[in-house]
């Protein structure tokens, strides 16, 4: 009796993962959702980030679960180790999680963050929703979009490698420089 609700339930769960990972790519070679949120910028303050402001620039938006947990430490360690790279390509880093302010704080902190990290809220994640596909049961997911200079999401990494994370974006924006 349990293993038809078994068979069931991972069907459904599938499904729902392939629903997500669809709406995610509706705004593949679109225009990036703007919006504006609370920031915590490499300097220490904290200031509303818009991402309009940054028109005409190469952006990284990774969204990340949550803040001082280990594969999102990893995963902003490596960011870090990496930022020289990106910063080569005037690419710029934003990384997004619904965790406060104050978390971000001490987090940027505790690993010595070069880049802004921006503070989605906990309770209406209103980034998240114009960014389909980054929050799933309740939670954002890892996930990266890439901005162009048009302002167009070109690609979208919904399976992220922590260790290549770098590598792999770094080769997107020059795949898409030489279309």
């Amino acid at each position: 009796m349990c293993k038809p609700f078994l068979f069931f339930s991972i069907i459904l769960a599938l499904a729902l993962c392939t629903l997500i990972e669809g709406k995610a790519n509706k705004i593949l070679k679109e225009q990036a959702p703007d919006f504006t949120a609370k920031a915590l910028f490499p300097d220490g303050s904290v200031k509303d980030f818009q991402l309009s402001d940054y028109a005409g620039k190469k952006i990284v938006l990774y969204f990340y679960p949550a803040d001082n947990t280990p594969g999102c430490s990893k995963q902003a360690q490596n960011f870090k180790d990496g930022i020289k790279q990106l910063e080569k390509e005037n690419i710029t880093l934003v990384g997004i999680s619904c965790d406060s302010i104050e978390a971000h704080k001490r987090f940027a902190k505790k690993f010595d963050l070069p880049y802004i990290l921006v503070s989605d809220s906990r309770l209406q994640r209103s980034i998240g929703k114009k960014y389909p596909g980054t929050i799933s049961f309740g939670f954002y997911k890892r996930k990266t979009f890439l901005i162009d200079q048009s302002g167009t999401v070109f690609k979208i990494f919904n399976k992220v490698n922590i260790e290549n994370q770098i590598d792999d974006i770094l080769t997107a924006f020059s795949e898409n420089t030489q279309k």
